[in-house]
């Protein structure tokens, strides 16, 4: 008699961290155009530093995001606040909820503490997924409109210098890509996490890989 045994197992991928290294990648990528043009009039070259600037706002916001959906997915955030159904009742709630709610009703539930919206780790990181957000569904105005854009770039304002090719146009819709927005939303994103999970009392989970980041991003980290 042959007894034969299977064994299968469950694996499953994270992509928060790799979202962040990809955009350490495109805020290298975007410097080193920069400075190859730099003192040069606005060109042709600069569709390229549009793209790289592009990708950094949509990663580095994908990386916030993932690592919340993450953190309610592997529900070790909550195991000491509630039982494994009413942590599984709260993850599929707060799928639909918005980034900073999500950290928000984490904090509230693991620390029983809000998330400080006047912290700057916080306000950046909000700034930031406003721009992603303007970015990924964008929508067109005219110059002479004190309308979306121009609120935005007030926001924006003050965070990061503006592009040297378009140093008389507002942050927003184009000036806003830049070497100096790269590093400051690559900043935002750790220090958002870190500034989190000190508020929980953990160590980051970007810890381990910091020297890695400074790597990918050529000291910008």
């Amino acid at each position: 008699m042959t007894l034969t045994v299977t064994a299968t197992a469950r694996t499953r991928t994270n992509l928060a961290l790799h979202h962040l290294f990809a955009a350490c990648r495109f805020t290298s990528s975007l410097r080193q155009v920069e400075e190859e043009h730099r003192g040069q009039p606005f060109g042709e070259f600069w569709e390229e530093i549009l793209h790289n600037a592009l990708a950094v706002a949509a990663l580095t916001v994908a990386s916030i995001e993932s690592l919340a959906n993450e953190m309610y997915f592997e529900g070790a955030i909550l195991a000491n606040s509630l039982n494994a159904a009413a942590t599984g009742e709260l993850s599929e709630l707060v799928d639909r909820e918005t980034i900073l709610r999500k950290y928000a009703i984490a904090l509230a539930f693991r620390a029983n503490k809000g998330l400080d919206l006047g912290a700057s780790p916080v306000q950046n990181a909000d700034a930031l997924i406003k721009l992603r957000n303007a970015v990924v569904h964008f929508r067109p105005e005219w110059s002479d409109e004190d309308n979306k854009h121009k609120k935005l770039s007030k926001i924006l304002q003050h965070k990061f210098a503006p592009s040297s090719f378009l140093s008389n146009e507002g942050l927003f819709p184009r000036a806003w890509a830049s070497g100096e927005f790269a590093g400051w939303a690559l900043r935002t994103v750790v220090a958002f996490v870190d500034h989190f999970y000190g508020e929980l009392g953990d160590p980051s989970p970007l810890d381990p890989f910091r020297p890695r980041l400074s790597e990918l991003s050529r000291d910008v980290l």
